[in-house]
């Protein structure tokens, strides 16, 4: 009896990305004070692997602390778009009531939208530049972060900044559906 083999096409997957960008202009006063620029972008090779977060973010004064997944998207046409009313509490789909520290755990012990927790905090700093990985914030199905928003914190809890998470070029699909979302350039 020999050994068996067994054969199997490769196929090339190309890696999903999701976005934020800082963007400032006629957005409305909410934006709060502050020049802050950058982004953060998250990049997943397949629907079931890991998700890279890439923080970019500069001009936080030593003003931001926590940033967050938040459970709406935002909507427009609102005084105050990032407030608690219209885009809700942070994404926590599994109710995680407490975890440790900020950046002293492993990612299933967060919120899937905790990114301040899971990876640190941006209390202090003026600037991050910073890649982290996270195996329990996909980017969509039916527990994804796409179609959602992400909130930048004042250190007193308040916003500095939300955003909507989107695909860089053309997005195809359901965005918080239980389709894997076909981005395009």
């Amino acid at each position: 009896m020999g050994l068996g083999y067994k054969c199997a096409k490769i196929y090339v997957l190309q890696k999903k990305a999701v976005s934020v960008q800082l963007l400032r202009g006629s957005t409305g006063s909410w934006y709060g004070p502050g020049a802050a620029t950058g982004g953060v972008r998250f990049y997943q090779a397949s629907s079931r692997g890991k998700t890279a977060v890439n923080v970019s973010l500069a001009g936080l004064d030593g003003l931001a602390s926590g940033y967050h997944v938040h459970i709406l998207p935002i909507k427009s046409g609102n005084s105050n778009p990032c407030s608690d009313a219209n885009i809700r509490g942070h994404y926590n789909p599994f109710n995680v009531s407490t975890s440790p520290d900020p950046g002293t755990g492993t990612v299933d012990q967060y919120e899937i939208g905790d990114i301040s927790g899971k990876f640190g905090t941006l209390a202090g700093r003026n600037a991050i530049q910073a890649v982290y990985e996270d195996s329990n914030m996909p980017l969509s199905g039916p527990l994804g972060i796409l179609g959602r928003s992400l909130v930048i914190h004042y250190t007193n809890g308040s916003s500095v900044n939300s955003l909507l998470l989107w695909c860089p070029g053309t997005c195809y699909g359901r965005l918080t559906g239980l389709h894997f979302p076909k981005c395009t350039r």
